[in-house]
């Protein structure tokens, strides 16, 4: 779709991952604030767990799939933490005065082995139609051969950025970027840009997350630089970054390169 952006904001921007289901308000209030500011362009924006779905699934071990009866709790359990959280997202986007409507993953997609293998998009379609901007979130979702699984926001941007050849897509994160970290000292250097070479090499800094953390969010990034979309990692911390990448100015952050 001509002109297209995916906006996948990190649940450590909206929550707080240290509290559970603590969620930023202002931050989210804030970014729909510079959303709005982009208008015309035509957006979908993808939010994470944060601390809202990330615990459950990890106590329940909802990634690897059904194992146990005691899953299934688990398993409605997060679900229902990612249908609130993504309440609240929708909310505060609307409370700034964008016309958002929430479609939880769960709906939309099923898996084979974690993979997408399913797409139910006529919903998304009709509302990128309408003028209104889907908000949908990493999830747990049925899959053929597991039962169950998370399915990432992470993956789940870059599926649709592809699937719908978006022109753009940006991950808002709680750092600035991709950083070069030296083993020898520990220092560290923020990458402008970053190939799928140096990215190999790299040592990335990881906390405890069920869907894989950075290295593996920029290396399904990759796949959409491959299919020549504009791919960019900025801080949704801090004011105004959104907003220019949504809208290809200028910013700091990490571009990723072919």
């Amino acid at each position: 779709m001509s002109g297209l952006v995916v906006l996948k904001i990190g649940g450590s921007v909206i929550t707080d991952k240290s509290k559970p289901f603590t969620y930023r308000e202002e931050t989210v209030k804030r970014i729909g604030t510079e959303v709005f500011r982009c208008w015309p362009t035509s957006l979908i924006i993808i939010h994470g767990g944060g601390s809202f779905g990330h615990p459950i699934a990890k106590q329940y071990e909802i990634s690897k799939g059904y194992k146990e009866l005691r899953q299934l709790e688990g398993f409605v359990k997060t679900m229902q933490a990612m249908r609130e959280l993504n309440s609240l997202v929708v909310k505060s986007l609307v409370d700034a005065g964008i016309g958002a409507v929430g479609m939880p993953a769960s709906l939309l997609f099923v898996t084979r082995n974690g993979v997408i293998e399913t797409a139910l998009l006529d919903t998304l379609f009709a509302a990128l139609d309408l003028g209104v901007i889907p908000v949908t979130c990493g999830d747990v979702v049925f899959d053929r051969e597991k039962k169950f699984t998370v399915l990432s926001g992470d993956n789940i941007a870059v599926y649709l950025a592809r699937r719908l050849r978006a022109k753009r897509l940006v991950f808002a994160i709680d750092v600035d970027g991709v950083y070069e970290i030296s083993r020898e000292t520990g220092d560290k250097k923020l990458l402008e840009e970053l190939d799928r070479r140096k990215h190999s090499t790299l040592l990335y800094q990881e906390a405890d997350d069920v869907t894989g953390g950075l290295f593996n969010k920029v290396d399904e990034a990759f796949n959409a630089v491959n299919d020549g979309i504009e791919v960019l990692i900025v801080n949704g911390l801090v004011e105004g970054r959104v907003e220019a990448a949504v809208k290809g100015k200028p910013v700091k952050g990490t571009k990723l390169v072919k």
